[in-house]
């Protein structure tokens, strides 16, 4: 019997994009429970009882916390894999043992870290850029999120083209489930969300372009801004910082622009909903989720033209230059006048997010782990 292991070390964070990534490509793969594959999710202490779902082996030691985890995963996370006698171990988070004890495959997101090095703390940064070259030049396979992103690992660390594959991320059922107007309406008091607003999900950090998208928004006619707030979903996270972003709030009137924070994972299928639109102008991605999920929940989506989007929106959203303030509010603006375009930008984003699945995701990834355990 095949025995697969897989890296479960930000499987209990709190979700932003690789660790929904994580925990739902997890999720499939063990769902998939072929019968000649047994699969073990490793974990640290924190992970007991947490997925009962799951084929869990959590250690003694807890891998919370940057530190703590790397610690986690370059000593405890290889004696484990090793004493189970795994016959690949996958690490779905960027990070893996830099001495696997069987093959190794690990999906490296994007190379944000390298291309975007002053958006990130000079130590996190620094980190990265040492370790992830080194992770992809021992592991058996990469993956990667999108054919985009596979350029980029190709181009700038030298990777061979065969040995990484682009395999595209799933959005969960839920996404797309109708929700009744009175728990629409529950999401929108417990979240303090306008009535009419334009909709950003992601990480505040800077290349998100979150100062462009306000600056964006502030350009727009009186009526509209008077009508129409601009909400700013996300965690924040104090490695990043972007001086543009709070310089841009200053010059709008208060009230116009409401952070809620981090919104839990149940809500936001609401949150989407209710939205005029997603506007999602980030300089790169190695995916793109939100675009996908907005698509599914029956959201129309404003987005870049730049990195993996093109390839994740296909022909279901407006795209622009995430450099170009007018082009993002010229979008907006056209979104919040012409139900038409609206109306057409839903349909055509339902039905290309409806060909991507987690479960398809999970087939494709095993493809590559039986390979690399070969």
């Amino acid at each position: 019997m095949l025995q697969i292991g897989i890296n479960g070390r930000s499987l209990f964070r709190q979700l932003t994009g690789v660790q929904h990534y994580a925990r739902e490509v997890t999720r499939a793969l063990c769902a998939l429970a072929p019968e000649e594959i047994n699969f073990t999710v490793f974990s640290g202490r924190e992970g007991r009882g947490m997925e009962p779902g799951l084929p869990l082996a959590a250690s003694p030691v807890p891998a919370g916390g940057p530190l703590r985890g790397m610690v986690w995963e370059q000593t405890v996370l290889r004696r484990m894999a090793a004493k189970a006698g795994v016959d690949v171990l996958f690490s779905p988070a960027n990070l893996a043992p830099l001495y696997p004890p069987a093959s190794s495959v690990v999906t490296i997101h994007d190379l944000s870290f390298l291309l975007f090095p002053e958006y990130f703390s000079r130590s996190f940064g620094l980190y990265y850029r040492n370790i992830i070259p080194r992770i992809v030049e021992q592991a058996t396979a990469v993956i990667t999120d999108s054919e985009s992103s596979k350029q980029d690992l190709v181009d700038h660390l030298g990777v061979s083209p065969a040995k990484v594959t682009a395999i595209h991320l799933g959005v969960a059922p839920y996404f797309r489930k109708r929700i009744k107007k009175a728990d629409l309406e529950a999401v929108r008091q417990r979240h303090g969300l306008p009535p009419k607003f334009f909709l950003s999900v992601s990480s505040l950090e800077p290349r998100k372009n979150l100062g462009k998208l306000v600056q964006a928004y502030g350009l727009l006619p009186n009526e509209i801004k008077g009508e129409f707030k601009l909400v700013l979903v996300g965690a924040g996270n104090r490695l990043f910082a972007d001086p543009g972003l709070s310089g841009e709030l200053m010059r709008l009137p208060a009230g116009s622009v409401i952070t809620p924070g981090y919104i839990p994972e149940a809500d936001l299928p609401a949150v989407y909903r209710l939205s005029t639109a997603l506007v999602f102008p980030s300089f790169y991605e190695g995916f793109g989720l939100p675009v996908l999920e907005a698509m599914a929940a029956s959201t129309p989506v404003i987005t870049s033209r730049c990195s993996s989007l093109p390839e994740v929106a296909g022909p279901a959203a407006a795209l622009i230059d995430p450099e170009s303030a007018e082009e993002i509010a010229a979008a907006m603006e056209l979104l919040a006048l012409d139900s038409g375009t609206r109306n057409l930008l839903i349909e055509r984003g339902k039905k290309r997010a409806s060909g991507f699945t987690w479960e398809k995701t999970a087939k494709e990834t095993l493809e590559v782990l039986k390979t690399a355990a070969s």
